[in-house]
C-alpha cells in the first residue's frame, strides 16, 4: 500500500470513529462539562481555543473601535469579574469589552473575550441588568457553545486536525487568513436555540450565586422585545431569537431556582 493509500485508509478510520462516537454520546472519550451535565466532544483545548480568540480580537479591532469611556469600562469589568468567581469554566482567564457602536447587542468569542455594545449598555439602567447580559455570554462559554460553534465552522479541515493533533493550531491559522468580513459573519452566526434557553439557565445561576437579581434577566429579554417592535428588528435578534420563549423559560428558571434555594 502507497504513502498516499495509507493516509486515506488512516483518515477514513478516524472518520468513522468520530461518527460512531458522535452516535453513541462517545461517553470514554468525551469530556464533562459541569456546566451541562454532559459529556462532549471537543477537539480544540482551552490554550488552542485562546489562540483562536486572540485572532479573532485582532480582526474585531478593526471593524470597531473599543469605548474610551473608562468608567463605562470599570463597570463592566466590575461586574463580570464578579460573574467569574461563579463561573462553571475557569480554566481561561475572562475579558470584557465595551465596543463603541449604537447597536443593541452583546457576544463572546473563544477563550472568555465577552464584548457589549455601547448601543445596549445605553440601555441598561442598573448593576443588576449590565450583569444579566454578562451571565447570558458567560453562560456560553461555560457550556463551550462558542468553541463548538467555531469548531463546526472550522470543521472542513476538522479530521486531517485530527490525525495530525493540531486542530486549534491549524483553526487560528483559518481565522489569521479570512477576512474580517468572514469572521464577522461568523461571530455572528446564530446559536441554536436549545443553546439559548441553556445560556438562559445558566445566567439565572450565575446571577444568583453571584449575589445579582435574575429577575434582571426578565427585565433585559423585554427591553429587547420592546426594541424590536419599536424597529422591526434588531441585530442582537440575529443570535437571540425567541423572545417570547425566552421570557417564559426565564421566569420559570427563577421561580424554580427560588424555591429550591429556599428548601421548597
Amino acid at each position: 500500500m502507497t504513502i498516499l493509500g495509507w493516509a486515506r485508509k488512516r483518515l477514513l478510520s478516524v472518520f468513522a470513529a468520530a461518527i460512531a462516537c458522535l452516535f453513541a454520546g462517545c461517553a470514554s472519550l468525551g469530556t464533562y462539562n459541569p456546566a451541562t451535565g454532559r459529556s462532549e466532544l471537543i477537539f480544540i483545548t482551552t490554550p488552542q481555543e485562546v489562540d483562536l480568540g486572540n485572532d479573532v480580537h485582532q480582526k474585531l479591532l478593526k471593524e470597531y473601535r473599543l469605548s474610551d469611556q473608562a468608567a463605562e469600562t470599570e463597570r463592566v469589568q466590575r461586574i463580570g469579574e464578579r460573574l467569574v468567581q461563579v463561573s462553571d469554566r475557569k480554566d481561561y482567564e475572562y475579558h470584557f469589552y465595551v465596543v463603541e457602536k449604537d447597536e443593541i447587542n452583546a457576544f463572546t468569542t473563544p477563550g472568555g473575550n465577552i464584548y457589549l455594545f455601547t448601543g445596549i449598555m445605553d440601555k441598561l439602567t442598573t448593576d443588576d441588568q449590565v450583569a444579566s447580559v454578562i451571565a447570558h455570554e458567560m453562560g456560553h462559554c461555560a457550556a463551550r457553545h462558542t468553541v463548538k460553534k467555531y469548531q463546526a465552522a472550522l470543521g472542513y479541515n476538522l479530521l486531517g486536525g485530527v490525525v495530525l493533533g493540531q486542530v486549534g493550531g491549524e483553526g487560528a491559522r483559518q481565522i489569521a487568513s479570512m477576512s474580517s468580513q468572514a469572521v464577522m459573519n461568523l461571530v455572528f452566526s446564530a446559536y441554536g436555540r436549545k443553546d439559548e434557553y441553556e445560556s438562559d439557565r445558566l445566567g439565572v445561576k450565575y446571577l444568583r450565586l453571584a449575589g445579582y437579581d435574575p429577575q434582571a434577566s426578565v427585565e433585559v429579554l423585554e427591553m429587547l422585545q420592546r426594541e424590536s417592535d419599536d424597529s422591526g428588528g434588531l441585530a442582537v435578534l440575529r443570535s437571540h431569537p425567541y423572545l417570547s420563549d425566552r421570557i417564559e423559560v426565564v421566569k420559570k428558571e427563577i421561580q424554580t431556582a427560588g424555591e429550591s434555594h429556599s428548601g421548597i
